[in-house]
């Protein structure tokens, strides 16, 4: 079985690393430390698109997109600690396509019951294809994400194709609000857009109401990407990040420029104008976003913004006014999709989650650049614009 082989892999690198991923890097329980090894990657195994979720108790379970093996899986590592150490417990694996959990996992947990699923289930999604389609399904762990049944198709598209006119969907992002789940997707179904964002809910996760559109551009060529959520709550709003690519053109040197929408509700982002993160009208973040929100950093807080193609992150302590963004170092990498949490109880704690690079996803042979965890004071780094 493909869980039983990849714990025996994770076994394996760790004790090349020594007694542990953790020990190598000296990493502490709820401490600050760089680079710590979650897994390393064996053959041709590429780990990218890292995603995660901190449950109500504090514990974490990270995952990522796998490439390299077959079938495709996403396998699920669990913290207890703060990302100081971790243990690979599951796979969720596609159980009724046929074609593998190929890309872009989903994580979140359910804080009140729903759909017959009790209070703590951990839910994933991901998007499975093949040539005959992409898929976007719903799995649902009841056991702290030890073993996986199939829940509901979300939505459907058609086989991966990027090219505008193509029909597919990409890029699952999971939200629990108001007695529901939230679906978000970047969708190339409409032939009026390239692509768009959109969102499908569900009030028993097994029937799920018509998308609604998030983001769309009356310019065809554009294609906003990539949603991420999350809640700002001294303005009592919700921000959704994604990149806005247009056709060859760029914006402040990057082609992937990122966007930020902001909204009263996770449901109504279409009633707004998203607009640019721009640093001193010279430096824009590049593909891919992420966005969290720490009560750190003022009256605010602080809003954090990660990238695909750069170490920094990019801060707003000014509730999302569109002139306050800044630019702060981290000594984490370039991650393709990379994600970034604050630590629920340890809200100074910014963990960033590492991997492979777009530019080296298909090289040969594969760098086996580990999945990792790198945890930054965000006090610190505020320090340093």
């Amino acid at each position: 079985m493909v869980g039983l082989t990849l714990g025996a892999l994770v076994l394996q690198a760790t004790a090349a690393l020594g007694a542990s991923g953790a020990a190598f890097c000296g990493a502490r329980p709820f401490g600050l430390f760089v680079n710590n090894t979650i897994y390393q990657p064996v053959k041709n195994e590429v780990l990218t698109y890292p995603r995660f979720v901190e449950t109500e108790d504090g514990t974490i379970f990270a995952t990522s997109s796998t490439s390299g093996r077959s079938p495709q899986t996403f396998p699920i590592f669990e913290s207890v600690d703060g990302g100081a150490s971790w243990e690979h417990v599951s796979e969720v694996a596609d159980t009724v396509n046929g074609w593998g959990m190929t890309a872009q996992p989903a994580l979140t947990e359910l804080t009140e019951p729903l759909g017959g699923l009790p209070k703590g289930t951990i839910l994933a999604s991901g998007n499975s294809w093949s040539n005959n389609g992409t898929r976007i399904d719903l799995y649902a762990s009841t056991d702290r994400a030890r073993t996986w049944k199939f829940v509901s198709h979300i939505a459907e598209g058609g086989r991966p194709n990027t090219t505008n006119g193509a029909t597919p969907i990409w890029e699952p992002y999971l939200l629990v609000f108001n007695h529901s789940l939230v679906a978000y997707y970047s969708d190339q179904r409409d032939p009026d857009h390239g692509q768009k964002l959109a969102h499908q809910v569900s009030t028993d996760l097994k029937t799920w109401a018509p998308p609604v559109d998030d983001v769309a551009y009356d310019l065809y060529i554009a294609r906003p990407g990539m949603t991420v959520v999350a809640y700002i709550p001294p303005v009592n709003k919700w921000i959704l990040v994604y990149e806005r690519p247009i056709g060859n053109s760029s914006s402040h040197g990057v082609n992937y420029p990122v966007y930020y929408v902001m909204a009263d509700s996770p449901l109504d982002f279409r009633l707004n104008e998203g607009l640019p993160i721009v640093i001193d009208d010279k430096i824009a973040p590049n593909a891919s976003p992420y966005v969290v929100w720490s009560p750190v950093g003022g009256a605010n807080g602080t809003i954090i913004v990660s990238d695909a193609d750069n170490a920094p992150v990019y801060t707003n302590r000014a509730g999302g006014a569109v002139d306050k963004w800044e630019l702060h170092q981290t000594p984490a990498g370039a991650t393709y999709s990379r994600a970034i949490h604050i630590l629920k109880k340890h809200p100074d704690n910014l963990l960033i989650f590492g991997g492979e690079i777009f530019d080296d996803m298909r090289a040969n042979p594969p760098k086996l650049t580990p999945f990792s965890a790198t945890v930054v004071s965000l006090t610190d780094i505020l320090v340093n614009y």
